[in-house]
């Protein structure tokens, strides 16, 4: 499994690899713009600077192989928010998407369908058999946006992670293999052609 090189685009969404130096003040004023929106974010700590512990990681990670991140523009070029593979591992052809993020005004909307469309195709045209996400427990909108993709809820992994707060986070796991690809895959284009929504 070798996942092709950025950028991804189709007629939704454009995907490019996530530049600190460029897109830093755009996913700073995002997060800031989103407020209690991101509770359940594992990043989030206010009210002190959480934002730049989170961009040192996303760079430490991208060095360091773990992580692929992707600034998600519209197609005016209208800064999105963000989306990544993380975790990649050719030996077991699986790689998780996560680290995803929107600015208020791109939820609910065409935005996440449309990446996802993108990541997974990548992912299983390069040969992956398994796509997977973990959520937070508490973050139930996205638990939902994940299932309404066509995923399956694999389990709860317990205290698995410690929150910048403290908090003992709970992850549900999710996954797509490559055989349900191509159910999910009509689904999220039938979803695509009814401007995000299902139809």
């Amino acid at each position: 499994m070798q996942l092709p090189q950025a950028p991804y685009s189709n007629d939704y969404v454009r995907l490019v690899p996530f530049d600190l130096d460029v897109h830093a003040s755009q996913l700073r004023d995002m997060a800031e713009r989103s407020g209690e929106r991101l509770a359940t974010w594992p990043f989030y700590n206010p009210p002190g600077d959480w934002i730049t512990p989170w961009t040192k990681t996303i760079r430490q990670r991208t060095e360091a192989g773990t992580l692929r991140p992707f600034a998600v523009l519209m197609p005016d070029g209208r800064f999105a928010g963000m989306t990544a593979y993380l975790n990649p591992n050719a030996d077991w052809r699986n790689v998780e998407v996560g680290m995803t993020i929107y600015a208020p005004e791109f939820q609910g909307g065409v935005v996440n369908p449309a990446c996802k469309r993108l990541l997974l195709a990548n992912a299983f045209d390069a040969g992956a058999i398994r796509v997977y996400f973990h959520v937070d427990e508490r973050n139930t909108r996205s638990r939902r946006a994940v299932l309404k993709l066509g995923a399956t809820q694999e389990g709860v992994l317990r205290h698995n992670r410690i929150l910048p707060d403290g908090f003992l986070r709970n992850t549900v796991v999710f996954s797509i293999l490559a055989e349900e690809w191509p159910a999910v895959r009509e689904r999220l284009d039938a979803r695509l052609a009814n401007g995000g929504k299902a139809p």
